[in-house]
């Protein structure tokens, strides 16, 4: 999905996991679109959804393309297979003209833990300067 640059952070970064699905495809007879039509074909299987010493993180930034208005959906089971509690986590996405919407809002109700912070939402080719100064208004 996304990962955020090392510079965006003054504290130690560490990117944990990449939800990367089994199948993959982005045309027109794409799954992706499959599951757009379809919503019962979202339940999407991960090559991995677990982070090893997850228990160790206290603050967890959840990163993601919109799809169709919302959080691409193999984010999902990434969401629904780790327990939260005792993070604040904080979402943010990538999109060329969607915002942020409540998909950071949804991905916390999936989740059902964790303390879940409003979240941002970056142009397509966002530079250091406006994510770095995003991640320092956080005041982490």
């Amino acid at each position: 999905m996304m990962t955020l640059a090392p510079w965006t952070c003054s504290f130690r970064w560490w990117p944990i996991a990449t939800v990367r699905p089994k199948a993959a495809g982005t045309d027109e007879s794409s799954r992706v679109n499959a599951e757009h039509e379809d919503e019962s074909l979202r339940d999407i299987e991960l090559v991995s959804s677990t982070v090893d010493n997850w228990d160790e993180y206290d603050t967890v930034f959840i990163g993601y393309p919109i799809w169709w208005g919302i959080a691409a959906w193999p984010v999902n089971a990434f969401v629904t297979a780790n327990d939260f509690t005792g993070k604040t986590v904080i979402p943010f996405c990538t999109s060329s003209s969607s915002s942020i919407g409540d998909s950071g809002a949804l991905l916390a109700d999936m989740a059902g833990t964790g303390d879940w912070l409003g979240g941002e939402r970056f142009p397509s080719g966002a530079d250091e300067s406006a994510v770095g100064d995003w991640v320092a208004e956080l005041g982490l």
